[in-house]
């Protein structure tokens, strides 16, 4: 079977998922649950949801309106958390060699279809919101932007995408100049800006395109052979993160380097994504600006192998050889989120897929907890953080009365074993089922 008739055979199985709506009303019936990673858990608790809304939440005892004709699911022996939140996916790119070449070589149209997929992966692991970070091309963004509001109509299903649009980068930096200068113009990559004046155009257009959070490039791609340290200049860093700040949105700062990360940080950036080499004067921007920060770590842990004469063994294994050993260097340092925890800065949670495989997204945890984080508060990081992070708090991340439902379900406690949250058995998104295998 080829690779299209594969993919449109799993769209196929997936369609009785398109023509469900929101249970008006269900009650259901809990045995341990984790409403808040900040509050003990709770034992023996109903759970009731009207129009995809949490609308009661009380003890498992007080069954008044268990008869009244609402439909009942059982999670009376399993462990239920909030439905987590990414920070970092990429949803036209599958963790395989060619991903750069499809973003150029295939429609927004084959991509939407890609990005259903990939979608829908991310959610069958418990990963109900994600945000894309796209990859600079127009056909991705096509994808994305139709799938978003297609999700959003109910016409298909997936997770509530939070788009970036396309990343801001200047000419010469990252996802600039990869291919011959007419195969550039011809995509002309649509978050490219160079100057002041021509920044806040590309943060308007972004925003006027639909984009719901902007994504900065504060310095050059691992990718890059010759990595840039810090990619706009301090009046551009400025403008872009005044602009989108303006027009009510929220700037990740994606980068690895100090010079870059401490630019975006002074100008406002409000989330620092991947940062493996910050400084002392990273920690102390992030702390005065309560800034969030995203880290990789399972990433950086399957993307290359665990020793130099094996490094084609990860999930990264075409990448040139001086890029592999980058990643190799970085894998072996102490991690950065160890010591941002360590500072009291606030961590969320981002695998990046399409790195990894989307639906490993839940290999973060385990790596979160290695470093040093309670399973409490590694759990936090997909929750309530990121629910912070966003903007979203009043809507998502914990599960009380007038939040939307969304609520994952696994077969153990996760405070005890983590690695559990790896092996999601039962998924709720905004109230309706989009995964049983209780």
């Amino acid at each position: 079977m080829s690779g299209l008739a594969r993919l449109l055979a799993s769209v196929l199985l997936l369609l009785p998922w398109t023509v469900q709506g929101s249970d008006d009303a269900v009650l259901i019936q809990i045995g341990w649950l984790l409403s808040d990673p900040a509050r003990p858990p709770l034992e023996n608790i109903i759970l009731v949801v009207r129009d995809g809304r949490i609308t009661d939440l009380r003890d498992g005892t007080d069954r008044r309106d268990a008869d009244a004709g609402m439909r009942q699911v059982d999670l009376k022996d399993k462990y239920v958390v909030p439905g987590f939140i990414d920070l970092h996916v990429h949803l036209t790119t599958p963790a395989s060699p060619g991903g750069e070449l499809r973003t150029v070589s295939q429609s927004g149209a084959d991509l939407a279809l890609v990005a259903l997929e990939l979608g829908q992966r991310n959610l069958a692991a418990g990963f109900t919101t994600v945000v894309d970070l796209g990859t600079g091309r127009r056909a991705h963004d096509e994808a994305i932007y139709a799938l978003r509001k297609a999700i959003a109509e109910g016409r298909v299903t997936g997770p509530r995408i939070v788009v970036a649009g396309s990343p801001l980068s200047p000419t010469g930096a990252s996802r600039t100049g990869r291919y011959r200068p007419a195969v550039d113009a011809a995509i002309s990559p649509p978050g490219v800006c160079d100057g002041a004046d021509d920044c806040r155009r590309v943060v308007r257009e972004q925003i006027a395109a639909g984009a719901d959070i902007i994504n900065v490039y504060n310095s050059g791609s691992l990718n890059d052979p010759h990595m840039v340290q810090q990619t706009f200049t301090d009046e551009e860093f400025a403008v872009i993160i005044e602009t989108a700040h303006a027009l009510g949105r929220r700037v990740i700062a994606d980068g690895h380097t100090a010079a870059g990360i401490n630019a975006a940080l002074r100008a406002g950036a409000d989330i620092v994504d991947t940062a493996p080499w910050p400084d002392d004067e990273s920690w102390r921007l992030m702390r005065a600006n309560n800034t969030v920060f995203v880290p990789h770590l399972y990433a950086f842990e399957q993307v290359v192998g665990d020793a130099p004469e094996s490094l084609a063994d990860g999930t990264m294994h075409w990448i040139p050889s001086p890029i592999m050993k980058r990643l190799y260097d970085i894998k072996n340092q102490p991690y950065s989120a160890e010591r941002a925890y360590r500072e009291g800065v606030a961590l969320a949670f981002g695998s990046d897929t399409g790195v990894i495989p989307h639906g490993a997204n839940g290999g973060e945890f385990a790596e979160l907890v290695r470093i040093g984080l309670t399973p409490a508060e590694a759990i936090g990081t997909a929750t309530s953080v990121a629910a912070g992070a966003l903007g979203l708090e009043r809507e998502l991340g914990t599960l009380e009365v007038g939040k939307v439902a969304d609520l994952v379900a696994v077969n153990a406690n996760p405070l005890e074993n983590i690695r559990v949250l790896e092996h999601v058995r039962f998924v709720m998104k905004g109230g309706r089922v989009v995964r049983d295998e209780r």
